[in-house]
């Protein structure tokens, strides 16, 4: 009687076309997952900037309150303080944490020189005076007195381009009207967004604070369309 003796044969590792195929597919995994890691980065940073800019809002309402309804001063005005010292009192300790943007690359050059990563409307922080002193135009800083709190922005998020010190904490709005470069001379429409910036500045969003305190993310590509029709988002309808 004969026995035959079966053998297994034991696969020792992958085959080279075997390793290829994983690393391809790892490689098409992390290609899939970077950019679903950068958006939720992005969207989590654009959260905490609309709540720094809510907290700033209920602390301009307080401040008017306790001043006739009038709202902070700019550095331009007041230039020993800056409007966003003006408020600390009512800020308590998220003070230094709610006037930074944590997608600001300025954040922590502007920490240290006493600035913000927000800046004052033009149109609701200052008059307009000709060389002798004379009112031309007066701003919309009384919060009694404003026509449409609710349609009316306060506050903008700062252009990379500006300074960082206190006395950059408004824009020049009023100027608008010559075009996106102006706007964007002043604010960054595209602070949030996934990826690099367009060479106009049209991809992503930005927050924006209007005087009944709400905070609107306005897409940027929305906010040059209006610009380019001839409309200034920053002036208050009356």
């Amino acid at each position: 009687m004969i026995i035959h003796s079966q053998v297994r044969t034991v696969r020792q590792g992958f085959t080279l076309i075997e390793l290829l195929v994983v690393v391809v597919v790892i490689g098409l995994l992390i290609g899939l997952s970077i950019p679903a890691i950068s958006q939720a980065l992005m969207l989590s940073k654009r959260t905490a900037c609309a709540s720094n800019m809510r907290q700033i809002g209920m602390a301009m309402t307080l401040y008017a309150n306790e001043n006739e309804g009038w709202l902070p001063t700019s550095s331009h005005t007041s230039a020993s303080q800056s409007w966003i010292f003006q408020l600390q009192d009512y800020m308590g300790g998220s003070f230094d944490k709610a006037r930074l943007c944590p997608s600001d690359p300025k954040r922590e050059q502007r920490k240290q020189a006493r600035g913000s990563s927000y800046v004052l409307n033009e149109f609701t922080s200052l008059d307009v005076t000709d060389p002798f002193g004379n009112l031309i135009e007066a701003s919309h800083r009384n919060l009694l007195r404003m026509a449409r709190p609710s349609q009316t922005i306060v506050l903008f998020t700062v252009s990379d381009r500006v300074g960082v010190s206190a006395v950059n904490d408004h824009t020049h709005s009023r100027n608008w009207s010559k075009g996106w470069k102006s706007v964007l001379a002043d604010i960054q429409p595209d602070r949030h967004r996934s990826g690099g910036a367009t060479t106009d500045h049209t991809k992503g969003s930005a927050n924006y604070l209007f005087a009944d305190g709400r905070v609107e993310n306005i897409l940027a590509a929305k906010l040059k369309q209006q610009v380019d029709s001839g409309i200034n988002p920053a002036r208050p309808p009356l």
